[in-house]
């Protein structure tokens, strides 16, 4: 099992700039290959990391829903080879972003797909860092249920 940190807590309390600099420095200390992973619907951990995203998880069931799947493909081949392409490769890690939600306030869809495509990466990655997004809901959705470390960051009132 890789060792893995998340972060979580109130909006606008570092958590992006603390996953990227925790990815920075665990690539310095070439405690590589770690897996990035943007689980917040407003997608930016790509940005502190210097990196363009091309897809995300999100967009990748919005087509499979759309109905864009070629013919003589199942859905399951589809969705798997849409988050394959999902994924951003850089020197000692790669990012896979969660991104938006199909609909207004629903994230169950995009969790989903996030959990169980993370059960099938974590074994080729000894470290992962995950950024999510603002709240303590990624608990209840289980994202964030296989954590060695969890950062909380939080404002005072």
């Amino acid at each position: 099992m890789p060792f893995s940190i998340a972060l979580a807590g109130k909006g606008g309390t570092g958590k992006t700039t603390v996953a990227g600099l925790l990815i920075k420095y665990l690539v310095k200390m070439n405690k590589t290959p770690i897996l990035a992973v943007d689980a917040d619907s407003n997608v930016n951990l790509n940005e502190v990391l210097g990196l363009k995203v091309a897809d995300t998880l999100g967009n990748a069931r919005e087509e499979m829903k759309k109905g864009v799947v070629p013919g003589g493909m199942t859905k399951d081949v589809f969705i798997s080879m849409k988050l394959q392409q999902a994924i951003v490769e850089d020197d000692g890690f790669d990012l896979i972003v969660m991104g938006q939600p199909e609909g207004s306030g629903c994230y169950c869809a995009a969790n989903t797909l996030l959990i169980n495509f993370l059960d099938k990466l974590v074994g080729n990655y000894p470290y992962i860092v995950m950024d999510n997004e603002a709240g303590m809901e990624h608990i209840s959705r289980l994202t964030t249920n296989n954590v060695d470390i969890l950062l909380a960051g939080f404002r005072r009132p």
